[in-house]
């Protein structure tokens, strides 16, 4: 699947805190964001389909959303 970069502009001070937060839960930054922007998606349609195509989570985490 083609891959494309997203940005967006944050407070300096929220960016900060996030990438703080994220890195005390062993977690990058963008591996949180894809999550955030998969987990609003299915939200959005949810029962419509019962995966999305572009759902890379593992097996686990999508038993613990869906």
């Amino acid at each position: 699947m083609e891959q494309t970069n997203f940005t967006c502009r944050v407070d300096a001070d929220l960016k900060q805190a996030f990438l703080r937060a994220a890195k005390a839960n062993d977690r990058t930054a963008s591996v949180l964001i894809r999550d955030f922007m998969r987990d609003y998606v299915q939200r959005s349609i949810q029962g419509q389909q019962a995966t999305l195509p572009f759902d890379y989570r593992t097996p686990e985490r999508k038993e613990a959303t869906c």
